[in-house]
């Protein structure tokens, strides 16, 4: 019989009445005697992902009013002009609106912080600024499609980037979703963690602190598998390690995520899915 403790105090601090005995006696054991034994296995706390280096997907990150969620991967720009005036080869950071951007209420260039205040987070862990969220329509009515913004990094920071997500690796691209799907993220509260999708085309009307009913149409339901924090996870199916969606909301019946394509769309950007080339120099 084993009795774990935070710590130990010395047998000559405590009464005898108040020791653990060598063993158990068979008056109460049973049949025979029951060993005893003291293990010390100190406090236990929620295991929770924090870092300042590197910078990688499934940490802490956050906006520097925000408590922060988790960094969901890193993207680059497709297409056209980048809020940001950055090159199409510029890091930038993936998370949720809620996150990165006080759900649509912070401005543009306003600093995002790894990990996040919830964390620890302190001025000088100032990773980057804010560029670009995707807006909320708050009348209630389901028309929204994804939670979703982009930071991008500070120049100084991108040789500490890795675009792996932490115990996972690389997304391998992204994909589509079904029903009955194996799904797995990486969490800022929950670390790695898998569930089962439920439903495809899931509608909802969802309250952001201090912004108004926000109804989201053709989200993804699954089993529950994540817990606050986690938001701005990304969702991959767990065979194939394609991304397929932004992990946003949940309650204590399931958890919610956008479809990638919805927030790769809304935010003009594609997902990192090989390392940087180095180049050698002399």
């Amino acid at each position: 019989l084993t009795f774990y403790v935070e710590r130990k105090r010395s047998l000559r601090r405590i009464k005898a009445s108040e020791a653990v005995p060598p063993a158990v006696p068979e008056s109460i054991g049973g049949h025979e005697a029951i060993p005893t034994d003291v293990v010390v296995l100190g406090r236990l706390r929620p295991e929770i992902n924090v870092t300042r280096s590197p910078i990688q997907p499934g940490n802490s990150v956050g906006h520097y009013k925000d408590p922060g969620g988790t960094l969901g991967a890193i993207v680059v720009p497709v297409g056209g002009k980048s809020t940001t005036r950055a090159t199409s080869d510029a890091q930038l950071l993936l998370s949720n609106s809620h996150v990165l951007a006080k759900s649509g209420k912070a401005k543009v260039g306003d600093r995002i912080l790894y990990p996040g205040v919830g964390d620890g987070g302190k001025p000088s862990d100032r990773v980057g600024k804010l560029a670009r969220f995707i807006k909320f329509d708050t009348t209630g009515e389901f028309v929204n499609t994804a939670d979703g913004a982009i930071a991008e990094i500070d120049s100084s920071k991108r040789p500490d980037v890795d675009a792996s997500i932490k115990g996972l690796g690389l997304p391998a691209g992204t994909g589509p979703v079904k029903r009955g799907m194996k799904v797995v993220k990486v969490g800022r509260t929950t670390g790695k963690t898998i569930g089962t999708i439920r439903d495809v085309h899931f509608r909802f009307v969802l309250e952001y602190p201090g912004l108004g009913k926000v109804g989201f149409v053709d989200q993804v339901l699954c089993t529950r598998y994540t817990k606050p924090g986690d938001s701005g996870s990304l969702v991959l199916e767990r065979k194939t390690r394609l991304a397929v969606g932004l992990h946003f909301a949940g309650a204590s019946g399931g958890s919610v995520f956008s479809p990638i394509g919805q927030v790769l769309s809304g935010l003009k950007v594609r997902l990192v899915t090989s390392h940087a080339k180095k180049t050698s120099t002399g």
